[in-house]
């Protein structure tokens, strides 16, 4: 059964069910054509509405990407092992470690600004530090005395590897 909506009279508060196409330009009870169409308007207000939520749904839905773009290429594990281009490098620094290191603390963050490379895990400078690290521990105690000794032996493993200083 069709369901259609109430109207009602301005003039005498008449309320009915209007015939046919759900629109009755006047009051069956005292004929006036002063009709309240608010049922009309409130489904108006809610078409409108709806098409608005459709058109912001679809617009915030990602767009195809075009496949000339240029993507870089995935990162596999051993991807950081390939040799850097010739300008990637920047001149080596001075072989003295500045005076200003007072802590271990401090050395370590200064062999990490001077070679980046060495705080990320697995890569060829990283693994000589640990080796040669370990290496010392055993053999030479005295190395570690001085609080600059992270810049000393990053350095000499910098020159092993044939790695030159990586800060800008």
């Amino acid at each position: 059964m069709k369901q259609r909506l109430l109207n009602r009279c301005q003039n005498c508060g008449h309320a009915w069910f209007p015939r046919g196409f759900d629109l009755s330009r006047k009051c069956p009870n005292c004929g006036s054509v002063d009709v309240d169409f608010t049922g009309r308007i409130y489904l108006g207000i809610l078409a409108v509405i709806a098409i608005a939520a459709g058109i912001f749904w679809a617009s915030d839905r990602p767009h195809k990407t075009a496949k000339n773009i240029a993507t870089p290429p995935p990162v596999t594990p051993w991807s950081y092992m390939r040799p850097r281009p010739n300008g990637a490098a920047t001149p080596a620094a001075p072989t003295e470690p500045s005076p200003r290191i007072t802590t271990e603390l401090e050395g370590r963050a200064a062999a990490v600004r001077l070679y980046p490379d060495l705080a990320v895990a697995y890569t060829p400078l990283n693994i000589e530090f640990v080796a040669r690290y370990h290496r010392y521990r055993r053999e030479k105690p005295a190395f570690f005395q001085d609080p600059a000794w992270p810049v000393l032996l990053v350095k000499e493993c910098a020159a092993a590897i044939g790695e030159r200083d990586g800060a800008p």
